[in-house]
């Protein structure tokens, strides 16, 4: 998969740049980040803590896991840039540490068969579910949705993104973000659906497939770390 990465030109026909670039480069953002998200990991605990809860409050706990996913993933795009210069981190070593963070999740997926962000078991879950907690953030929110991988995943996209085309980078950064989120409200919403026809080892196998794109995706992050590495070592010396 080649990265994804704005082409910092300049054509007097600004809205037909930004809608190719959208066209271009949003299925590769959300491609990128859904494998790391995998909604399906996040089913098995979804329906644990509303298991009791009536339909109302059931699709409202999975409309606020969503939102609050895309706000935390949205922050963490935009204050990026800041984290990179306040602790002078330079940008291939965030792509390089990204895509070992997201190959270790990926390879827990292919040879655990468990989710990506560590999910709470189902002890857990009872208890929340007993204390009558908005479970809403957490545990689905943060760590399930967005977690440490989605995280890494969005901040890796924001740093490809060329200072000619700030604006409209995040723009389709954010739309790659608001679709994958999407996809995640569609299999919350459906929970109930997708344990009956998927099956347990039905999830687990659409889990490995996931981690193996996940892979993929990983493997090109630290192979675009290294050989922006190589090319700033080539001009210094």
């Amino acid at each position: 998969m080649e990265p994804w990465r704005l082409r910092p030109r300049r054509t007097p026909g600004g809205d037909v740049e930004f809608i190719t670039n959208a066209i271009k480069y949003v299925p590769v953002i959300t491609l990128g980040l859904l494998p790391i998200m995998n909604p399906l990991s996040t089913v098995p605990l979804f329906l644990t803590l509303t298991r009791r809860m009536s339909p109302h409050w059931r699709a409202r706990q999975a409309r606020l896991a969503c939102l609050y996913a895309f706000l935390i993933l949205s922050a963490f795009l935009f204050l990026g840039n800041g984290i990179i210069a306040l602790f002078g981190i330079s940008l291939p070593g965030i792509r390089i540490a990204g895509g070992l963070i997201i190959m270790v999740l990926a390879f827990r997926m292919l040879f655990s068969g468990q989710g990506q962000e560590g999910p709470v078991d189902e002890g857990d879950a009872e208890e929340i579910k007993q204390a009558e907690l908005d479970f809403s953030f957490s545990p689905l929110a943060m760590p399930s949705l967005a977690g440490p991988g989605s995280i890494a995943v969005v901040m890796s996209y924001g740093s490809q993104i060329p200072e000619g085309h700030s604006i409209d980078g995040h723009i389709i950064v954010l739309i790659g973000v608001a679709i994958t989120v999407a996809v995640a409200y569609v299999a919350l919403i459906f929970s109930n659906w997708i344990a009956k026809f998927l099956g347990e080892h039905g999830i687990q196998a659409v889990t490995k497939i996931m981690g193996f794109l996940l892979t993929c995706v990983a493997v090109q992050f630290i192979a675009s770390g290294i050989r922006e590495f190589v090319v700033s070592f080539s001009a210094l010396s």
